[in-house]
């Protein structure tokens, strides 16, 4: 699809990749931006083609009354998510884990059901911004990386619904990317930029699944041609 003229509804839009793609968006000539966060006096734009929305996925009340408001839009990016850096076993936190699924999972899973109506009316695409842990444990933020996985199972079906319906439904599954969330983790990481260049790249005819890096795409190789010792080796085993 072409970003000029399109009506776009991005999540967690207050920072990161979030504020990357609002930026990128209005740069690249998109006709409205409907920039949503917990806390929409964060995010900073001063274009008037940006409307702030208060939202947080995981209020279906609130994610109903966004969907209300823009039914013009043609791509829906949802970026918002969460990591509690949590283990599987003896976490510190035990809620930790489902706090994970209610925004990763569940909040996405909302923000699908209540845009398509308007995506399959107007026409476009739903963006859903993953991570390589999708697919490989990490054991340091193994609940992060189950609730990535349901993500990603989800994207699979939600695009499987609306084939032939003229919606696409993108998963990008980036490395580390250097913002706030990814601090905690050592170079390299991918730059903001690199992401969002890299999803509006795939809505201009590229796949339907994103690797965005070196790394990401290494560990969908790695899993193509050995899954066991990819896995093995990613989890710190070998």
């Amino acid at each position: 699809m072409q970003i000029e003229h399109a009506v776009a509804f991005v999540s967690g839009a207050n920072r990161g990749v979030g504020a990357g793609f609002i930026e990128t968006l209005l740069a690249r000539g998109a006709s409205k931006v409907y920039a949503a966060a917990r806390d929409p006096s964060a995010i900073v734009s001063t274009d008037p083609r940006v409307v702030r929305v208060a939202l947080d996925i995981t209020h279906p009340e609130q994610v109903a009354e966004a969907a209300r408001l823009a039914t013009d839009v043609t791509l829906l990016i949802n970026n918002a998510g969460v990591n509690a850096l949590e283990r599987m076993l003896e976490p510190r936190d035990e809620e930790a884990a489902r706090a994970e699924m209610e925004v990763n999972y569940f909040g996405n899973l909302q923000m699908c059901r209540a845009f398509a109506p308007a995506l399959v009316a107007n026409g476009g695409a739903i963006v859903n911004i993953l991570s390589i842990l999708a697919r490989v444990s990490l054991p340091a933020m193994g609940s992060l990386c189950a609730s990535k996985a349901a993500a990603l199972r989800l994207t699979e079906g939600v695009r499987a619904e609306l084939a032939g319906r003229g919606v696409r439904v993108l998963g990008v599954l980036p490395g580390a990317i250097d913002t706030d969330m990814s601090r905690h983790l050592p170079p390299p990481k991918l730059s903001v930029s690199e992401v969002v260049d890299a999803t509006l790249a795939a809505l201009d005819g590229g796949p339907d699944e994103v690797y965005v890096g070196d790394m990401a795409a290494g560990v969908a190789g790695g899993l193509a041609a050995a899954r066991e010792a990819t896995q093995k080796q990613f989890a710190g085993y070998l």
